[in-house]
């Protein structure tokens, strides 16, 4: 019994720390350090053993990452601590169906090519293109993307401006495929010792002068064949690239545009606006979402303290009906011109169809932007979805305004209309609930980074505030928010910037999933043809 107890342990002990990577290393509260380790833990497990062992591995990161997200339907704090449990465990299950393709496709691909750069790209290619179907085509956008708490790393999570997430993606991949190479590593090259490439002489009775002569001769070869698969080794590329990515990342979080050579901050640093948040109820209080003159005086605290632009969180307000809508945007357009301050207000329409709006209305009083919510929260929002295209205004103070709610940034090619429209200020009212604040903060503000427009978001229980399009722009303010408060930051007034993302879109993950498509068609064929000809 003993001896058969032993061997299940030896056969499946990686499962446990699978097990906690996956819970640790993403979801609600990741350490960013796990994420990493995750692809190698599923390989070392999966690659080269049973069928058997990639289910398991299927249902242990399917289990741990609902455990990671198990709060996310408790939106208030009266009532069970999980509810819903039930949906995060079959979510996930349907989600790591992408696991399962992957690693079954990579474990054809390995039974039939001994290809060191098959066994190195395939995965992280994939990976990379069938995440992003999945945030393109999946009702939950890049919400369950793997690669969130690694936003926190601002150097390496730069890189989105080149390829969006999924270059992040790409890379976190191939960092696991990549290390599970370091056993055939040549580092013996570095070492400086002869015996280490030193050739048996074919000959007894050659003298010794020509057998140092001949061990010269065969050694220079040797040595340099052994740096040449050191230079192209997957480790060695591997290391050169994430070099590279660093650099680019340090340099484009480090050094702001225009401050090069050590300029003096008056030479560069732009102007600033105040602007202001009005953070609301949500949809947790009804009663306080109707009595509209609380949020239209928490405006006027913010305008005496000085802010041009105001925007509340996401259904700060309510209205019953149409009559109850034109009255409602009747005061904010009179409160606006009154003022002088661009206003964006936001509110549920009940009637006679369900709406989640966000109007933003100008300093002369005239609306600019009528928005509906393209994309409702599957399984909390029930209306339905609003046109899928973004709004905007040009004005004197803020460039070019555009804005979409909450959810709406979980879909990175609906924001990156924000690239082609030329955008410079997006607006983000937004409402979050139970533990899902900062890690909704985390992965919205890459759309920043993707598209090099200026960020503000007005949240309710989350993080409200000013992001750049570098990670940790010098203008990056950020408060945790709360409800039937109000905020003022100090807005960079600066003009969008051009990224490679914002021209290619999504193409780069497109490229990796054409080239892993080609790799297993490669190998099919070829196998096909070898059956035929033994035939």
């Amino acid at each position: 019994m003993w001896p058969l107890i032993r061997e299940k342990i030896e056969e499946h002990w990686l499962l446990m720390p699978l097990a906690v990577v996956t819970l640790l290393g993403f979801g609600y509260q990741a350490i960013p350090l796990f994420a990493w380790f995750y692809i190698p833990l599923i390989l070392l497990y999966t690659r080269h053993k049973a069928c058997r062992n990639i289910f398991a591995a299927y249902f242990v990161s399917s289990i741990s990452m609902a455990v990671a997200f198990l709060g996310n339907f408790r939106t208030v704090d009266e009532g069970p601590r999980f509810p819903a449990a039930w949906i995060m465990f079959l979510a996930s299950l349907i989600i790591h169906l992408l696991l399962l393709v992957i690693l079954f496709a990579e474990r054809y691909i390995l039974s039939r090519s001994h290809c060191i750069w098959t066994r190195v790209l395939l995965l992280p290619c994939l990976w990379a293109g069938l995440w992003t179907l999945n945030a393109r085509y999946g009702p939950i956008g890049d919400y369950p993307s793997m690669s969130t708490a690694l936003v926190t790393w601002p150097d390496f999570a730069q890189i989105a401006s080149l390829g969006g997430r999924s270059l992040i993606d790409f890379l976190v991949a191939l960092f696991g495929t990549s290390i599970l190479e370091i056993d055939s590593l040549p580092l013996q090259c570095l070492s400086k010792k002869d015996g280490l490439f030193r050739t048996v002489s074919i000959s007894a009775d050659t003298d010794i002068n020509n057998a140092e002569d001949d061990d010269n001769q065969n050694t220079l070869p040797l040595r340099k064949r052994q740096y040449i698969s050191l230079l192209t080794h997957p480790v060695t590329i591997f290391s050169g690239i994430i070099a590279l990515v660093l650099t680019y990342g340090g340099a484009r979080v480090n050094i702001h545009p225009g401050s090069f050579y050590q300029t003096s901050y008056p030479k560069y640093i732009p102007k600033t606006e105040q602007v202001g948040c009005v953070v609301g109820p949500g949809s947790d209080f009804p009663d306080l979402q109707m009595r509209h003159d609380v949020w239209f005086n928490h405006s006027t605290s913010l305008v005496e303290a000085g802010a041009k632009l105001i925007i509340w969180s996401e259904l700060t307000a309510s209205v019953k009906d149409m009559d109850d809508e034109f009255n409602f945007l009747e005061e904010a357009k009179k409160f606006a011109s009154m003022h002088r301050v661009y206003l964006g207000v936001t509110y549920a329409a009940v009637d006679p169809v369900g709406q989640n709006k966000f109007v933003f209305i100008t300093k002369e009083g005239e609306i600019a932007i009528d928005y509906n919510k393209a994309n409702p929260v599957p399984g909390v929002e029930t209306q339905p979805p609003g046109p899928a295209k973004l709004q905007y205004v040009d004005t004197d103070e803020f460039g070019r305004v555009s804005g979409g709610i909450c959810f709406d940034f979980n879909f990175p090619q609906f924001i990156s209309q924000s690239s082609s429209l030329n955008v410079d200020l997006m607006l983000q009212p937004s409402w979050t609930w139970g533990p899902i604040g900062t890690y909704h903060q985390q992965t919205n503000t890459l759309r920043a980074v993707e598209n090099g427009f200026t960020l503000f978001r007005c949240v309710s229980q989350g993080v409200s505030g000013i992001y750049e399009p570098t990670l940790n722009g010098v203008f990056n303010q950020k408060v945790a928010s709360i409800n039937v408060e109000h905020y003022l930051f100090s807005l960079p007034l600066q003009k969008r910037v051009a990224t490679l993302y914002g021209y290619l879109g999504d193409s780069f993950s497109f490229l990796c999933l054409i080239f892993g498509v080609f790799i297993l068609a490669s190998v099919y064929r070829k196998d096909r043809n070898d059956r035929l000809v033994l035939e």
